[in-house]
């Protein structure tokens, strides 16, 4: 039986369409992988779609790309999907949450539910994006500088490494990012920037089996 991942795309602001563009890298890397993919693209983010592939398909990964807070993930036009109010059959997932400060209150909630282990962030996600480039997010080169890190964290996992190894690799690269975005050839953008990423290494976090794995 294949391995899955369960990834959630809502498309509905400029926030979300970038988050869903930059995970079809990750979706790429899953196929390549020989994963079954359940994409919940545009619309599809919605409750009924995803409690319904949570309860019957019991994905091995789940990648949430939304808004947030400490209790909340949402998917298109901010309907919520998953609230630390009301479980869901997450039991064995390895969960990601590219969303503003989901680990605060939501993420120690999902491995009381069964979630082998979840990454997010204790506070914002924050990204930088080009003005220019919102009609094309993955030729934004801003941008890539916060995303790519973060997908990493996924494609690590993809590839049968450990959460705790994922983590690290994903922190690495947006440090390397960091000290290029601070450095004397770095663009005024990518300065005035360097702090959000800064905060994105500090405040992404592990909860759960450090050790697990797909």
């Amino acid at each position: 039986m294949n391995k899955s991942l369960l990834v959630t795309r809502p498309n509905d602001d400029c926030t979300t369409n970038y988050l869903s563009f930059w995970s079809l890298s990750v979706i790429d890397e899953a196929k390549r992988k020989g994963f079954d993919i359940y994409d919940l693209f545009a619309k599809k983010a919605n409750r009924k779609d995803f409690d319904s592939y949570l309860r019957f398909q019991k994905p091995d990964i789940l990648f949430l790309n939304g808004h947030g807070n400490e209790k909340t993930v949402t998917g298109f036009a901010g309907e919520t999907l998953l609230i630390s109010s009301k479980k869901k059959p997450v039991k064995n997932t390895i969960i990601y949450a590219r969303s503003c400060s989901a680990a605060t209150i939501l993420g120690s909630k999902l491995i009381s539910w069964g979630a082998k282990a979840f990454i997010g962030y204790i506070r914002e996600f924050i990204f930088g994006y080009t003005q220019s480039k919102i009609t094309r997010p993955l030729e934004d080169s801003l941008a890539r500088l916060f995303l790519e890190p973060s997908n990493l964290v996924v494609t690590t996992i993809l590839k049968s490494h450990k959460v705790s190894e994922a983590v690290e690799r994903s922190k690495e690269m947006m440090y390397q990012n960091f000290k290029k975005m601070i450095s004397a050839t770095a663009t005024y953008k990518e300065r005035y920037s360097a702090s959000w990423l800064w905060s994105n290494i500090k405040n992404q976090v592990l909860y759960g089996d450090m050790d697990a794995v797909v």
